[in-house]
């Protein structure tokens, strides 16, 4: 671990953000933000948290720069292929901003590390690329009442998500995770929406906690230009039996109208079944039948049941439980 600052003699680049309505400025100058993951999504969040004032930051991550990494790392040049991230990243940023306090930590952030350093930071911002430090994140940051950034990229698909005081597992599950961006593919302007986006909703919170709305589920897709925004709820808060059921209780719902959201149909399901695309949700044409709304593992079929049922007013809407993998082949 090593902190590193300097002075920096004016304030006076902060200006035109001081005259936000509700900013503080002087909590962003105060404030302590860890960063867990330094790659394509820690990288804009912490450029953006420097460039918007944060006083401190924590930075974690154990990897070194490759050539793989330039197209959506643009921060890293070509010279820091084989470097610490995190020492590349902290000498970036004190170039601009010589007055930031950073601790740079070259580790995995585990749930020992989130217990002793992480606590002392106002905020965590998951940069990470895979569930199991995901849900590492998750468990301490409940733990600790700390609340948290999540994002994640996919292909052309990007979704953020500041959580406080909800669980992230509780909410989601422990779902397969996802290839990493080596395998799947991404296109490189995403990371940097996403981070940046990290970055804002941290900011906001930080600037101004009273009258920030938490616990929202943002998402966007490159590809078709499509957003959308959830509202997250605990569990215990969401509608009771009804919203998810299991694969036998649908299949005895002979009136129900199964809708398919799943992006890549390895199988066709075993009931009929209309095909819709799920960023396109709230223009359903929905019927006047009870709907059972199908996606692979029931994660993103549960936020759209509740959705729905937050527009339509209706309870005969729901999610199938753990998807289309529960029904008999």
């Amino acid at each position: 671990m090593s902190a590193e600052r300097a002075e920096f003699p004016s304030d006076r680049r902060y200006l035109a953000q001081s005259r936000l309505p509700g900013w503080r400025q002087s909590a962003i100058r105060n404030a302590t933000v860890l960063i867990v993951g330094v790659g394509g999504l820690g990288c804009p969040a912490a450029l953006y948290l420097a460039a918007m004032g944060i006083g401190r930051l924590i930075i974690a991550d154990p990897d070194t720069v490759a050539e793989e990494n330039l197209h959506r790392q643009p921060l890293y040049p070509p010279t820091s292929i084989g470097r610490l991230k995190v020492d590349a990243l902290s000498e970036y940023l004190l170039s601009f901003r010589p007055d930031l306090v950073i601790e740079k930590y070259p580790i995995w952030a585990d749930s020992d590390f989130l217990q002793r350093v992480g606590k002392t930071a106002s905020i965590w911002i998951d940069g990470t690329d895979n569930l199991q430090s995901r849900l590492a994140i998750d468990e301490a940051a409940y733990t600790l009442h700390k609340p948290w950034v999540y994002g994640a990229i996919f292909q052309w698909e990007g979704q953020v998500a500041l959580l406080a005081e909800v669980s992230y597992k509780e909410l989601f599950g422990e779902s397969a995770d996802s290839p990493p961006c080596s395998e799947a593919g991404v296109i490189g302007a995403l990371p940097g929406i996403i981070g940046s986006w990290q970055a804002a909703l941290a900011a906001q919170y930080l600037a101004d906690p009273a009258s920030f709305i938490k616990n929202l589920l943002y998402r966007i897709d490159l590809r078709t230009g499509k957003s959308e925004v959830f509202e997250i709820l605990p569990r215990h808060n969401l509608p009771e039996i009804g919203m998810e059921i299991p694969a036998e209780t649908a299949l005895q719902m002979q009136s129900a109208v199964w809708i398919d959201i799943r992006e890549e149909r390895m199988s066709p399901l075993i009931v009929p079944s209309i095909s819709y695309a799920w960023y396109k949700w709230d223009t359903w044409d929905l019927p006047s039948s009870p709907i059972v709304i199908v996606c692979e593992a029931g994660n993103r079929s549960r936020q759209i049941a509740y959705a729905l049922r937050r527009k339509t007013g209706r309870s005969d809407i729901y999610s199938l439980r753990g998807g289309a993998a529960t029904l008999p082949r």
